[in-house]
């Protein structure tokens, strides 16, 4: 039985974490274009996260996603829209990496969700 939000089909654990971002993307002429000033995760997991900033984007955009903490880059797809805005006008966009990029949020990840684990131990049983 699938749970709710998806929890049973997570790859890794996901953590509460605020990390501050810039959000670009890539424009002609290999420029980049900053698409917000204000830009943070605030869920995070191995394979992306869940950021938080006001500029307008689409399903299945890429991203590019400068964490300010570690200096690290990474390159990403928009794969959640949630239609609510934050107070400050902020919408909350779901990102998967596109690359592994174990480091990115410079933080450890179990390879795999320990209640996910745990169930798949107990239906075993």
């Amino acid at each position: 039985m699938a749970e709710r939000n998806g929890a049973e089909t997570r790859r890794s654990a996901r953590m509460t974490l605020r990390v501050p971002l810039k959000i670009y993307e890539r424009g002609s002429s290999s420029r980049n274009r900053f698409l917000d000033e204000e830009a943070y995760a605030v869920k995070v997991s191995l394979w992306g996260g869940l950021i938080a900033f006001g500029a307008p984007v689409e399903r299945d955009q890429t991203l590019y996603v400068f964490n300010q903490a570690t200096g690290e880059i990474a390159e990403s797809q928009v794969v959640y829209l949630r239609p609510m805005r934050l107070a400050g006008g902020l919408g909350l966009v779901g990102i998967k990496f596109l690359k592994p990029s174990p480091g990115f949020w410079g933080v450890d990840f179990p390879t795999l969700d320990p209640c996910r684990a745990q169930a798949k131990q107990q239906a075993a049983n």
